[in-house]
């Protein structure tokens, strides 16, 4: 007969009759596993719990950091799968995949492994900072990134710049290959970890040992123009590469002390990708159609608002590009500049040198300009410039770090500009997010819950939905391909204006404009989950 894990406890001279008791009641107070209770009340750790189980249920403990995973079974659990599960894939031996898990007693977690495997599951015990150890040690050291290192230079044994530069340069390639917009090269105490940013999602694609962080964050300020002497303060730089197209790739980056070494995180703009076209930004028709509207004005101040890394700057370019013609002078200052546009004069923020937003804004306005862009409403100053220029007969486009389109006035006024000069030169403001796509090849069909569909403001629906499939395919990461952006356009009317002047919230705009049918964030995303096009968790994700 199975004894239970506080019987087990007692015998392994690991908890009293009396804490085992007491672990009964927090069990059933707070309800949670056994397990979980022994460690919550401070009794055991992770590993102890793990060996009791493991001697409840006849499942071997292991140290991962001695075990070679086999390649096929890496195969049939991808990294992202492995993550999201908290297991490790170690061999296959005929039709039985052996897994590493934390959980054994997860029933559920054993039938997805079966399904997606399709082979037995043969279980085995790690703790969760084991598994997530082995992820990086054995997804990330691939041939992608280590292709013509030795193995010396892999381990951290051998200290060559070369071998630096090598590791750099596969860094780089694999950014581009994989389409990723961010690297970022993290010191810590145990591994020198490299994650790349693609669809906005960050993930570990490289662990190296921490020995190696010097070199290589050297390597990168040298091609960026930074000082290597310097590591007790945070320093930017910029580099071009040609990788793989032979067309230049422009990198942008940034270093932060830590107590491990410096941080690099570098932007990668592939000027081999163009400008996006305006139509395939995931406008709906009638956005659209507005936003054109907006953007041939003539003059006023038109703004793009969002969060950090929701797709401003691939908006404006995009709009940019609309209104670029041999009849028109357009200028811009931007920080950074991330992509070269035929026609149009760019400029780029150099605040050493005195070249701010206002300062640039200032000299353009005597450059005969007749549409001004201004990366970001960064000052009071520059606030000022920007509604100076369109009440001369310009038409300026800047961005605004702000949640929606109404709170773009409440942030301007805050800032110090006059309602009045607001409501007399503003011309739209567009919000947006980006949102990850689902895979046309490989989504599968959801009937959701009412609590979910409750999560994002669509209760009551009663059509099928779509999410991603579990194991993604070749066309995916995670079953969703590329991103698309929601759109929010406020168009001001007499009434909005009226609110701005009197101070009115942004609650009290956002009303107003909703009631006289402006297409909210909510909305634009309620259509994509309903196409088929994005999933529930998207949704709820981004908003």
């Amino acid at each position: 007969m199975n004894r239970s894990l506080g019987q087990i406890l007692i015998s392994e001279n690991m908890l009293s009759p009396e804490q085992v008791d007491e672990v009964v009641d927090y069990k059933t107070t707070h309800r949670c596993h056994f397990g979980d209770a022994c460690i919550q009340l401070g009794y055991l750790n992770e590993e102890d719990v793990l060996i009791a189980l493991g001697i409840q249920l006849y499942i071997p403990m292991v140290d991962l950091k001695h075990i070679n995973t086999s390649d096929e079974a890496l195969e049939i659990i991808k990294k992202d799968q492995a993550k999201e599960m908290k297991i490790m894939p170690l061999f296959v031996l005929g039709d039985t995949l052996t897994v590493a898990t934390s959980d054994p007693m997860n029933i559920g977690l054993i039938d997805r492994l079966k399904r997606m495997s399709r082979k037995e599951i043969q279980t085995v015990l790690a703790s969760e900072k084991m598994i997530q150890d082995a992820h990086a040690n054995n997804y990330a050291t691939g041939s992608a990134f280590m292709g013509g290192l030795s193995e010396k230079a892999i381990a951290g044994e051998e200290q060559d710049s070369e071998e630096n530069i090598k590791i750099a340069e596969n860094i780089m390639i694999e950014a581009v290959k994989t389409g990723s917009s961010d690297i970022h090269i993290e010191p810590g105490e145990e591994k020198l970890r490299i994650r790349f940013r693609k669809d906005g999602i960050l993930d570990e694609v490289l662990a190296l040992p921490p020995n190696k962080a010097a070199g290589l964050v050297s390597r990168f300020k040298i091609q960026a123009g930074i000082d290597i002497a310097e590591s007790r303060k945070p320093q930017d730089g910029r580099f071009q590469q040609e990788v793989m197209t032979g067309k230049p790739v422009d990198v942008r980056v940034s270093t932060y002390p830590t107590p491990y070494g410096e941080k690099v995180v570098m932007r990668v703009l592939d000027q081999s990708k163009g400008i996006t076209n305006l139509n395939k930004l995931g406008f709906r028709r009638k956005t659209l159609k507005i936003w054109e509207e907006v953007y041939h004005s003539g003059n006023g101040i038109v703004l793009v608002t969002g969060p950090t890394g929701s797709g401003k700057s691939t908006s404006l370019y995009a709009t940019l590009s609309k209104v670029n013609s041999i009849s028109e002078n357009i200028m811009t200052i931007e920080d950074p500049i991330e992509y070269q546009l035929e026609g149009i004069v760019q400029g780029q923020v150099n605040e050493k040198a005195g070249m701010t937003f206002s300062a640039a804004l200032r000299s353009m306005l005597r450059q005969d300009p007749d549409i001004i862009m201004v990366g970001e409403m960064r000052d009071n100053e520059t606030i000022e410039l920007a509604v100076r220029a369109a009440l001369t007969g310009h038409l300026v486009f800047s961005t605004l770090h702000t949640n929606d389109a109404a709170s773009s006035y409440t942030r301007l006024i805050d800032m110090g500009t006059d309602p009045f000069l607001l409501t007399t030169t503003i011309r739209g403001i567009l919000a947006q997010r980006l949102i990850r796509r689902l895979c046309e090849k490989c989504k599968i069909k959801h009937k959701a819950t009412e609590v979910e569909l409750d999560t994002i403001g669509m209760a009551g629906f009663k059509g099928n939905l779509f999410q991603p499939s579990e194991t993604g395919c070749d066309n995916c990461t995670n079953g969703y391909s590329g991103r698309a952006g929601l759109y929010e356009l406020l168009v001001p009317t007499e009434e909005i204006n009226e609110i701005v002047k009197v101070g009115g919230s942004a609650l009290d705009i956002n009303k107003l404009a909703k009631e006289q049918g402006m297409e909210t964030l909510f909305d634009a995303a309620h259509n994509f989950v309903k196409k088929g096009s994005t999933s529930i968790e998207e949704i709820s994700r981004v908003l």
